[in-house]
Protein backbone atom coordinates (compact mmCIF):
# COMPACT_ATOMS: atom_id res chain seq x y z
CA UNK A 1 0.00 0.00 0.00
CA UNK A 2 1.36 3.53 -0.92
CA UNK A 3 2.24 6.38 1.60
CA UNK A 4 0.09 8.88 1.46
CA UNK A 5 3.04 12.02 1.10
CA UNK A 6 2.23 15.73 1.12
CA UNK A 7 5.10 18.02 -0.28
CA UNK A 8 4.81 21.82 0.71
CA UNK A 9 6.10 24.03 -1.37
CA UNK A 10 6.50 27.82 -1.82
CA UNK A 11 6.10 29.87 1.29
CA UNK A 12 4.92 33.40 1.62
CA UNK A 13 8.76 34.46 2.76
CA UNK A 14 11.83 36.02 0.41
CA UNK A 15 13.28 32.52 0.30
CA UNK A 16 10.43 31.13 -1.57
CA UNK A 17 12.42 31.22 -4.74
CA UNK A 18 14.82 28.27 -3.09
CA UNK A 19 12.00 26.62 -1.61
CA UNK A 20 10.81 25.69 -5.06
CA UNK A 21 14.26 24.71 -6.43
CA UNK A 22 14.21 22.11 -3.24
CA UNK A 23 10.78 21.09 -4.09
CA UNK A 24 11.71 20.41 -7.56
CA UNK A 25 15.14 18.54 -6.98
CA UNK A 26 13.08 15.97 -4.38
CA UNK A 27 10.49 15.63 -6.94
CA UNK A 28 13.00 14.24 -9.44
CA UNK A 29 14.06 12.18 -6.92
CA UNK A 30 11.28 10.86 -4.94
CA UNK A 31 9.55 7.48 -4.94
CA UNK A 32 6.79 7.65 -6.69
CA UNK A 33 5.86 4.02 -6.80
CA UNK A 34 6.35 4.27 -3.39
CA UNK A 35 3.91 7.36 -2.28
CA UNK A 36 0.06 8.83 -3.22
CA UNK A 37 2.17 12.62 -3.60
CA UNK A 38 -0.19 15.67 -3.19
CA UNK A 39 1.79 19.11 -3.62
CA UNK A 40 0.24 22.51 -1.79
CA UNK A 41 1.81 25.66 -2.86
CA UNK A 42 1.84 27.37 0.03
CA UNK A 43 1.02 31.46 -0.60
CA UNK A 44 0.30 34.51 1.59
CA UNK A 45 -3.39 33.13 1.00
CA UNK A 46 -2.86 29.70 2.57
CA UNK A 47 -3.55 30.96 6.10
CA UNK A 48 -6.71 33.74 5.42
CA UNK A 49 -9.07 30.93 5.06
CA UNK A 50 -10.11 27.14 5.17
CA UNK A 51 -8.93 25.83 2.35
CA UNK A 52 -5.17 24.84 3.26
CA UNK A 53 -6.89 23.10 5.95
CA UNK A 54 -9.31 21.30 3.51
CA UNK A 55 -6.88 20.68 1.20
CA UNK A 56 -4.47 18.71 3.54
CA UNK A 57 -7.60 16.78 5.68
CA UNK A 58 -9.37 15.84 3.02
CA UNK A 59 -6.38 14.20 1.25
CA UNK A 60 -4.83 12.76 4.79
CA UNK A 61 -1.67 12.57 4.30
CA UNK A 62 0.44 9.85 6.26
CA UNK A 63 3.29 12.54 6.60
CA UNK A 64 4.11 15.58 5.19
CA UNK A 65 7.44 16.48 3.54
CA UNK A 66 8.04 20.34 4.23
CA UNK A 67 9.99 21.99 1.67
CA UNK A 68 9.33 25.94 2.73
CA UNK A 69 11.97 28.17 3.62
CA UNK A 70 12.08 30.98 6.24
CA UNK A 71 8.70 32.67 7.51
CA UNK A 72 5.36 30.17 8.28
CA UNK A 73 6.91 27.41 6.95
CA UNK A 74 10.73 26.88 8.94
CA UNK A 75 9.37 29.29 12.09
CA UNK A 76 7.08 26.85 13.81
CA UNK A 77 3.60 27.99 12.23
CA UNK A 78 3.14 25.14 9.96
CA UNK A 79 4.67 22.52 12.00
CA UNK A 80 2.45 23.58 14.79
CA UNK A 81 -0.66 23.55 12.32
CA UNK A 82 0.32 19.99 11.27
CA UNK A 83 0.79 19.02 15.11
CA UNK A 84 -2.82 20.76 15.75
CA UNK A 85 -4.40 18.00 13.34
CA UNK A 86 -1.82 14.97 14.68
CA UNK A 87 -0.31 14.87 10.94
CA UNK A 88 3.32 13.54 11.20
CA UNK A 89 5.80 15.59 8.96
CA UNK A 90 9.43 15.39 8.60
CA UNK A 91 12.16 17.89 10.42
CA UNK A 92 11.92 19.58 13.54
CA UNK A 93 8.93 20.19 15.93
CA UNK A 94 7.31 23.81 16.55
CA UNK A 95 9.25 24.55 19.49
CA UNK A 96 12.55 24.19 18.01
CA UNK A 97 11.95 25.11 14.35
CA UNK A 98 10.83 28.79 16.58
CA UNK A 99 14.35 28.76 18.71
CA UNK A 100 16.58 27.69 15.34
CA UNK A 101 15.02 30.63 12.92
CA UNK A 102 15.61 32.77 15.59
CA UNK A 103 19.55 33.06 15.35
CA UNK A 104 19.95 35.07 18.44
CA UNK A 105 17.66 33.06 20.59
CA UNK A 106 19.57 29.60 19.19
CA UNK A 107 22.92 31.18 20.36
CA UNK A 108 21.38 32.39 23.76
CA UNK A 109 20.68 28.68 24.34
CA UNK A 110 24.18 27.84 23.19
CA UNK A 111 26.00 29.76 25.32
CA UNK A 112 23.64 28.02 28.34
CA UNK A 113 25.63 25.08 26.95
CA UNK A 114 28.90 25.67 26.68
CA UNK A 115 28.65 26.27 22.86
CA UNK A 116 30.98 28.10 21.33
CA UNK A 117 29.53 31.02 19.85
CA UNK A 118 30.72 34.21 18.19
CA UNK A 119 30.81 37.61 19.95
CA UNK A 120 27.37 39.48 18.94
CA UNK A 121 25.48 42.89 19.31
CA UNK A 122 21.30 42.39 18.58
CA UNK A 123 19.27 45.29 17.80
CA UNK A 124 15.59 44.97 17.45
CA UNK A 125 13.53 45.83 14.75
CA UNK A 126 12.81 49.32 14.99
CA UNK A 127 15.32 50.04 17.39
CA UNK A 128 17.97 52.74 16.06
CA UNK A 129 21.19 51.42 16.24
CA UNK A 130 22.93 53.99 17.88
CA UNK A 131 21.89 52.50 21.05
CA UNK A 132 24.83 50.02 20.71
CA UNK A 133 27.22 51.41 18.88
CA UNK A 134 29.37 51.28 21.55
CA UNK A 135 29.11 48.00 21.81
CA UNK A 136 29.60 47.78 17.91
CA UNK A 137 32.57 49.08 18.42
CA UNK A 138 33.75 46.79 21.00
CA UNK A 139 33.38 44.27 18.03
CA UNK A 140 35.73 45.96 15.99
CA UNK A 141 35.87 45.78 12.33
CA UNK A 142 35.43 44.05 9.89
CA UNK A 143 32.31 42.73 11.48
CA UNK A 144 29.00 40.75 9.52
CA UNK A 145 25.79 42.25 9.77
CA UNK A 146 22.66 39.52 9.58
CA UNK A 147 18.54 39.18 9.15
CA UNK A 148 18.19 37.41 12.70
CA UNK A 149 15.75 35.15 11.66
CA UNK A 150 16.44 34.96 7.67
CA UNK A 151 17.82 32.04 5.66
CA UNK A 152 19.74 31.73 2.34
CA UNK A 153 22.23 34.10 3.13
CA UNK A 154 19.99 36.65 2.11
CA UNK A 155 20.42 40.09 3.47
CA UNK A 156 24.13 39.34 4.61
CA UNK A 157 26.76 41.92 4.40
CA UNK A 158 30.30 42.51 5.54
CA UNK A 159 30.77 45.86 6.94
CA UNK A 160 34.47 47.24 6.98
CA UNK A 161 33.69 50.25 8.47
CA UNK A 162 30.48 52.33 9.94
CA UNK A 163 29.40 53.43 6.58
CA UNK A 164 29.08 50.35 5.43
CA UNK A 165 27.48 49.39 8.80
CA UNK A 166 25.16 51.80 7.93
CA UNK A 167 24.27 50.75 4.43
CA UNK A 168 23.91 46.81 5.99
CA UNK A 169 21.83 48.08 8.38
CA UNK A 170 19.55 50.10 6.24
CA UNK A 171 19.20 46.77 4.05
CA UNK A 172 18.24 44.43 6.94
CA UNK A 173 15.27 47.18 7.74
CA UNK A 174 13.67 46.42 4.11
CA UNK A 175 13.63 42.99 4.88
CA UNK A 176 11.73 43.90 8.73
CA UNK A 177 13.70 41.93 10.30
CA UNK A 178 15.43 42.18 13.88
CA UNK A 179 19.42 42.97 12.66
CA UNK A 180 22.38 40.09 14.50
CA UNK A 181 25.99 41.85 14.28
CA UNK A 182 28.72 39.33 14.84
CA UNK A 183 32.74 40.05 14.90
CA UNK A 184 33.98 38.31 11.46
CA UNK A 185 36.06 35.60 11.75
CA UNK A 186 38.12 35.01 9.10
CA UNK A 187 38.36 31.01 9.11
CA UNK A 188 37.41 27.86 7.38
CA UNK A 189 33.42 27.60 6.99
CA UNK A 190 32.33 23.87 7.30
CA UNK A 191 28.96 22.51 7.56
CA UNK A 192 27.62 19.46 9.69
CA UNK A 193 24.87 17.43 8.09
CA UNK A 194 23.05 15.71 11.31
CA UNK A 195 20.64 12.74 10.51
CA UNK A 196 18.47 11.30 13.31
CA UNK A 197 17.00 7.57 12.88
CA UNK A 198 15.84 5.51 15.05
CA UNK A 199 19.85 4.33 16.08
CA UNK A 200 20.47 7.48 17.34
CA UNK A 201 22.56 10.90 15.44
CA UNK A 202 24.40 10.53 11.91
CA UNK A 203 26.90 12.99 11.86
CA UNK A 204 27.59 13.12 8.21
CA UNK A 205 31.32 13.92 7.14
CA UNK A 206 32.15 17.30 7.25
CA UNK A 207 31.85 19.69 4.04
CA UNK A 208 35.06 22.52 3.76
CA UNK A 209 33.13 25.48 2.16
CA UNK A 210 35.57 27.31 -0.82
CA UNK A 211 34.24 30.11 -2.48
CA UNK A 212 35.86 32.99 -3.98
CA UNK A 213 33.71 35.60 -1.95
CA UNK A 214 34.29 36.97 1.24
CA UNK A 215 31.60 34.46 2.81
CA UNK A 216 29.24 31.71 1.86
CA UNK A 217 26.74 34.09 0.65
CA UNK A 218 23.31 33.44 -1.91
CA UNK A 219 25.47 34.17 -4.68
CA UNK A 220 27.76 31.16 -3.67
CA UNK A 221 25.20 29.24 -2.43
CA UNK A 222 22.67 29.44 -5.62
CA UNK A 223 24.51 31.01 -8.60
CA UNK A 224 28.35 30.73 -8.73
CA UNK A 225 30.64 27.42 -8.88
CA UNK A 226 31.64 26.84 -5.33
CA UNK A 227 34.08 24.12 -4.35
CA UNK A 228 32.48 21.81 -1.69
CA UNK A 229 34.22 18.73 -0.70
CA UNK A 230 34.89 16.41 2.13
CA UNK A 231 36.81 18.24 4.66
CA UNK A 232 40.58 18.87 4.81
CA UNK A 233 40.97 19.55 8.56
CA UNK A 234 42.80 17.17 10.91
CA UNK A 235 40.89 14.08 11.67
CA UNK A 236 40.92 15.07 15.61
CA UNK A 237 39.37 18.84 14.86
CA UNK A 238 36.71 17.10 12.58
CA UNK A 239 36.06 14.64 15.65
CA UNK A 240 35.47 17.76 17.75
CA UNK A 241 32.95 19.38 15.44
CA UNK A 242 31.15 16.53 15.06
CA UNK A 243 30.87 15.94 18.91
CA UNK A 244 29.91 19.37 19.23
CA UNK A 245 27.10 19.53 16.15
CA UNK A 246 25.36 16.74 18.04
CA UNK A 247 25.41 18.20 21.38
CA UNK A 248 23.78 21.15 19.45
CA UNK A 249 21.42 19.50 17.75
CA UNK A 250 20.28 17.91 21.21
CA UNK A 251 20.66 20.97 23.11
CA UNK A 252 18.19 22.80 20.78
CA UNK A 253 15.84 19.85 20.05
CA UNK A 254 16.40 19.50 16.86
CA UNK A 255 14.51 16.01 15.13
CA UNK A 256 14.98 14.35 11.73
CA UNK A 257 17.59 15.93 10.17
CA UNK A 258 19.77 19.79 10.15
CA UNK A 259 22.43 21.47 8.86
CA UNK A 260 24.96 22.94 11.41
CA UNK A 261 27.35 25.32 10.19
CA UNK A 262 30.68 26.51 11.78
CA UNK A 263 33.70 29.01 10.99
CA UNK A 264 37.38 27.40 12.13
CA UNK A 265 40.00 29.45 12.80
CA UNK A 266 43.34 27.49 13.37
CA UNK A 267 41.65 25.27 16.02
CA UNK A 268 39.23 27.19 17.53
CA UNK A 269 35.60 26.16 16.79
CA UNK A 270 32.64 28.54 16.55
CA UNK A 271 28.93 27.82 15.58
CA UNK A 272 27.17 30.06 13.04
CA UNK A 273 23.71 28.80 12.58
CA UNK A 274 21.57 25.84 12.96
CA UNK A 275 19.25 25.17 9.79
CA UNK A 276 15.91 22.69 10.01
CA UNK A 277 14.90 22.91 6.85
CA UNK A 278 18.02 23.25 4.86
CA UNK A 279 18.07 23.58 1.09
CA UNK A 280 17.60 20.71 -0.79
CA UNK A 281 18.64 22.28 -4.23
CA UNK A 282 20.78 20.30 -6.35
CA UNK A 283 23.49 23.19 -5.67
CA UNK A 284 22.78 22.61 -1.45
CA UNK A 285 24.74 21.09 1.00
CA UNK A 286 22.72 18.25 2.69
CA UNK A 287 22.12 16.58 -0.93
CA UNK A 288 25.67 17.23 -2.35
CA UNK A 289 27.18 15.68 1.21
CA UNK A 290 24.98 12.70 0.45
CA UNK A 291 26.07 12.40 -2.94
CA UNK A 292 29.84 12.95 -1.68
CA UNK A 293 29.26 9.32 0.24
CA UNK A 294 27.47 7.64 -2.82
CA UNK A 295 24.22 7.32 -0.96
CA UNK A 296 21.40 7.22 -3.73
CA UNK A 297 19.40 10.46 -3.10
CA UNK A 298 16.30 8.06 -3.31
CA UNK A 299 17.10 5.82 -0.71
CA UNK A 300 18.06 9.04 1.52
CA UNK A 301 14.50 10.46 1.22
CA UNK A 302 12.78 7.29 2.10
CA UNK A 303 14.82 7.09 5.41
CA UNK A 304 13.99 10.24 6.87
CA UNK A 305 10.54 10.11 5.86
CA UNK A 306 10.15 7.09 7.17
CA UNK A 307 11.74 7.84 10.82
CA UNK A 308 9.01 11.33 10.66
CA UNK A 309 6.33 8.16 10.01
CA UNK A 310 7.41 6.01 12.74
CA UNK A 311 7.86 8.68 15.66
Amino acid sequence: MKVNLTILKGGNSYEREISLKSFENILKYINKEKYNIQIIDINRDSFKDLSLTKEILKFKPDVVFNTLHGGEGEDGTIQGFLTMFDIKYVGSKSLSSGICIDKNLSKIIMKVNNIPIIDQVFIKKGEDFLLYESQIRELSYPIIVKPNRGGGSIGISIAENREELIFAIDKIKKLEDDILIEKFIHGKEVTCCVIQSNKGLTVLPLLDINTNNKFFDYSAKYQDETNIDFSALPRFLQTMIEEVAKKVFNALKCEGYANIDFIIKEEEIYVLEVNTLPGMTEKSLLPKAVSLLNINFTDFLDSIIEFALNN
